[in-house]
């Protein structure tokens, strides 16, 4: 199942053996043939009653295909990150807009994903790090300059280099950068993205 987060609302991709119960909550919407697959993205910006839209992929069609097909009206965006730790086993998190993130960027042309992801994390924290392997692949919705934009978001697990030193961007609006302990992680998802909740999810689970 693939997650498309609308601030906190989601828009979830999955086929017929992946539907999760549907709840009070939750609609489910399984397009024909002639169904404009580019309108579901705009329905979902546009009608706040969707908490949890869940839209079966036609049968016959790949996730590709649906995906290319669904946001064909939209502008997409790549983009890389880091969940970087430290010798001590501390995750690095940065501080923006009143909520705590991980540091990430968009991909420049013809620049590999995790050569984004690490030099981003570079340039928001000035933490030096190796890639490990990739965690996560998130996806979420906003509108900018008029247009409704999905970036997709290819994120690392990554090593911080030996005496690392935190300096935040602060021409990015970035306020802070802290390596956070396990104990006090808690605190900082309180006040995070549901897809920053979902990469740490992830690593946890590894």
């Amino acid at each position: 199942m693939l997650n498309i987060y609308f601030k906190k609302r989601i828009l979830s991709i999955c086929s017929s053996g992946e539907i999760p119960a549907i709840a009070d909550e939750k609609f489910l919407l399984r397009p024909g043939a002639d169904y404009d697959l580019s309108r579901i993205p705009f329905m979902m910006e546009d009608d706040l009653s969707f908490q949890h839209l869940v839209v079966e992929i036609p049968e016959g069609m790949s996730l590709d295909e649906f995906m290319d097909k669904m946001l064909s009206g939209v502008k997409r965006i790549n983009a890389g990150g880091g969940l970087v730790a430290d010798k001590d086993g501390n995750w690095l998190m940065i501080y923006r807009n009143g909520t705590w993130d991980l540091p990430k960027g968009m991909q420049e042309d013809g620049e590999d994903i995790a050569v984004t992801a690490v030099r981003e994390v570079a340039e928001e924290s000035g933490v030096e790090a190796t890639v490990e392997d990739l965690l996560k692949v998130t996806r979420h919705a906003y509108r900018m300059y008029g247009s409704l934009n999905v970036k997709t978001i290819w994120w690392y697990r990554m090593r911080a280099k030996e005496n690392a030193v935190i300096c935040p961007q602060t021409e990015e609006g970035i306020e802070k950068c802290e390596w956070v302990t396990p104990e006090d992680l808690d605190y900082r998802l309180a006040n995070t993205y549901p897809s920053i909740q979902d990469v740490f999810e992830a690593a946890l689970k590894k």
